[in-house]
């Protein structure tokens, strides 16, 4: 997993943080993002691991129905 830090808002705030990772199904890799809006990267990193199993339950319906945009599954949680 990678995490990136998104742009600062108007009043210098972080606008969130996106998580990077991969999902495999059946023998193959798909590239997947998370977009978190949290307040620092300690947040956004609990709330991601907390979400993980809705968050990851997502991507997998993502990719079976092909919803996937360019081969990356990007996803916000706020």
């Amino acid at each position: 997993m990678r995490q990136a830090r998104l742009s600062i808002d108007s009043n210098g705030q972080p606008d969130g943080y996106t998580f990077f990772f991969q999902i495999a199904t059946d023998g193959e890799r798909h590239a997947c993002s998370v977009k978190v809006d949290a307040p620092d990267i300690h947040e956004a990193s609990a709330l991601f691991r907390e979400k993980w199993p809705v968050i990851e339950s997502m991507a997998r319906d993502g990719i079976k129905t092909g919803t996937v945009d360019d081969g990356v599954i990007t996803l916000v949680v706020a």
